[in-house]
């Protein structure tokens, strides 16, 4: 038998937010006060006073999810001194601003000296908002619960229900306009072990923080480009995204051009230069007119580079890589046919370093790529492991970016074959 979440009473997901935050706040009201007073209101009544209603206004009958057709606030926090507040949220639709004046109005004709009108939304609103409107974005109240969450247990109970509620809509493909929890990190072990529901929640969250950073734009990303529209994978699968490059901008499809991908599975996560087979411009000829000596100090340079990361990331792990890989059918999972990794500290002769001196293996994987005859992709990547705790926190976004950055060079080799 399956048990339904009891914050799940409504069809309608704007409805199940409110009702997880109004059910949070009944059951441990000491966070009401403190809560209206960071949302910006004034002259806040003593908690013990405060009542909440869902999809009416005090006074009326019981709540119905029919509300919004009605012209009813999803909630209403008042008290009998005729003090009240009206909270209207948003999801996937816009916030209408003669909504929120109606919202005021129907109160003040109910007797209430209105304190003001709260929206709640995933997205910032466009234009300025009326005067007594106090907005608050999903990911900040998140992030407000999650701070109180070691001390409250209806608080770590919401936050967990936000980022279950994200994941569902994530893979429902139900068009969230932003996103409602906030990046904190990729905190997988084992007793919160990695599934590609949680991935493709996080995955887009932290793109969204990476696609937004002034060092990757100065790198090339491009802040507006399109990432995937829908992030596959179910149970175990690892899940991946990329962050498009302003020079493929006019690129018909991501494959034809380079890109800095974010893969994650349930052995870690991945920072990559990914550079498809389907990449025009002549990759191979440049390889073979650079030789492998000038493309071993490429490599060498990247791997130079790398080290700021490793040194601060135990078990951060640079790499470079070769796979062939065939589809069995239009839309297929790739059977891979081959693979070669190899770890760039086998190409430096450091007598101290556990990793020992093996440079042919990159002469083998520059052989593949000069004398390829099928379907090979090939790229750098750092890997990390979740026993981090640079990598269970934000400090994993510096990582990624600063991981992007030391592989400059195969971008500037690989951009300059177009």
């Amino acid at each position: 038998m399956v048990t339904r979440n009891p914050f799940d009473q409504y069809a309608q997901p704007e409805n199940r937010l409110t009702h997880a935050l109004v059910c949070t706040l009944s059951r441990e009201p000491r966070l009401t006060r403190p809560f209206l007073k960071w949302l910006g209101l004034s002259d806040v009544p003593p908690g013990p006073q405060l009542r909440i209603v869902e999809q009416s206004v005090p006074g009326e009958p019981a709540p119905r999810e029919d509300g919004e057709a009605r012209g009813l606030p999803d909630a209403c926090i008042y008290t009998q001194e005729e003090w009240a507040v009206a909270i209207e949220s948003k999801v996937q639709a816009p916030l209408h601003r003669p909504q929120l004046r109606k919202h005021r109005n129907t109160l003040e004709k109910h007797g209430f000296r209105v304190a003001g009108v709260v929206s709640f939304t995933v997205d910032q609103p466009r234009g300025c908002l009326p005067d007594f409107v106090h907005h608050k974005q999903w990911r900040e109240i998140y992030h407000w619960f999650s701070e109180r969450s070691g001390e409250s247990e209806w608080a770590r109970i919401l936050v967990d229900y936000m980022q279950v509620f994200e994941s569902k809509m994530i893979a429902q493909n139900y068009g969230i306009r932003g996103t409602i929890t906030m990046f904190d990190g990729l905190k997988f072990d084992k007793d919160h072990p990695y599934t590609a529901r949680e991935g493709r929640r996080l995955i887009r969250l932290m793109g969204d923080e990476l696609q937004a950073l002034e060092p990757l734009h100065r790198l090339g990303v491009d802040p507006k480009g399109d990432r995937r529209g829908s992030i596959t994978g179910r149970g175990n699968d690892p899940v991946w995204d990329y962050l498009p490059l302003r020079a493929a901008r006019k690129a018909k499809n991501h494959t034809d051009f380079p890109h800095l991908t974010m893969d994650m599975g349930s052995k870690g996560a991945a920072a990559c230069v990914t550079v498809p087979n389907g990449v025009k411009g002549g990759v191979r000829s440049k390889l073979r007119n650079l030789g492998y000596e000038g493309f071993q100090d490429v490599v060498l340079e990247i791997e130079n580079n790398t080290r700021s990361v490793t040194q601060r990331c135990a078990g951060a792990r640079p790499m470079i890589y070769a796979t062939q890989r065939h589809y069995p059918s239009q839309g297929a999972r790739p059977e891979v046919d081959a693979r070669l990794d190899v770890d760039l500290r086998t190409l430096v002769d450091r007598e101290s370093e556990a990793i020992k001196y093996q440079p042919q293996w990159l002469l083998g994987l520059y052989n593949v790529l000069c004398n390829k005859q099928s379907n090979v992709q090939f790229g750098i990547e750092m890997h990390f492991s979740y026993d981090s705790p640079e990598v269970r926190s934000e400090q994993v976004l510096d990582l990624f970016t600063d991981s992007w950055l030391a592989m400059k060079p195969l971008l500037d080799l690989i951009i300059s074959v177009r």
